[in-house]
């Protein structure tokens, strides 16, 4: 009877430690949240707007000196993920009642390129990094990319070239988030009109459909009523 109680205990410490174990091993491969001086993203943000001069200071110095160029970097270089890293999360999440979160590097890409938008015009400096993804013709970033420098508020005359270049995606078909950014320029982007107006004739996609004579009544009204849209 004893012998069994003690097998019995072990098996259930067993169990418990595989448990715990799993659980850590988990955490450590699942995403961690990106800290700057130990802080959140989230936290910077709000002392940059703190009523306090020495806070918001201090929040525009980290912001510039470590949050922005981590950003920047991570948009260029975090490109790869581990295989094995990938082939774990995705075993372990195929066991009953786990679950791990886990962002792949494009994912990660545009979840940097998403917090340089949120800074808006504070993260002017990266301006030169989302050009360089708007050119690399990725369907995945190239979007978000754009809406950025939108939100940016990047210099037009520098970007919406660069913008029209990349206005077709490999297909031939309009990228609708692309189009939307040259219609967040308004009128700055008037250069754009003949090229978005040959759009019209895209039926690819409702999405792009949609974008195009949006974007055409927000950049020049007039030209938007001469190719028929109300």
């Amino acid at each position: 009877m004893k012998r069994l109680l003690r097998i019995s205990i072990s098996v259930v410490t067993g169990l418990v430690g595989l448990a715990i174990g799993l659980f850590v091993f988990a955490r450590l491969l699942g995403d961690q949240e990106i800290r700057y001086q130990g802080k959140s993203f989230s936290y910077w943000c709000e002392e940059l707007g703190s009523a306090e001069l020495t806070s918001s200071n201090r929040a525009n110095a980290i912001l510039n000196d470590v949050i922005i160029p981590r950003l920047t970097n991570q948009v260029l270089s975090d490109t790869n993920d581990s295989r094995l890293r990938v082939a774990l999360v995705e075993a372990l999440n195929g066991l009953p009642g786990l679950h791990i979160d886990f962002t792949c590097a494009d994912g990660r890409r545009a979840g940097a390129i998403d917090n340089l938008a949120a800074l808006g015009p504070r993260a002017l400096a990266a301006t030169p990094t989302l050009l360089a993804v708007v050119k690399l013709d990725d369907d995945t970033l190239c979007g978000p990319a754009a809406a950025a420098l939108v939100k940016l508020h990047a210099d037009p005359e520098v970007v919406i070239p660069i913008l029209i270049n990349s206005l077709l995606d490999r297909n031939g078909h309009g990228r609708p988030d692309l189009v939307e950014a040259l219609g967040g320029f308004g009128p700055k982007a008037a250069v754009a009109v003949p090229e978005l107006v040959k759009l019209l004739q895209d039926r690819s996609s409702k999405e792009i459909m949609l974008a195009v004579p949006k974007a055409l009544k927000q950049i020049d009204p007039q030209a938007a009523a001469k190719a028929g849209i109300n």
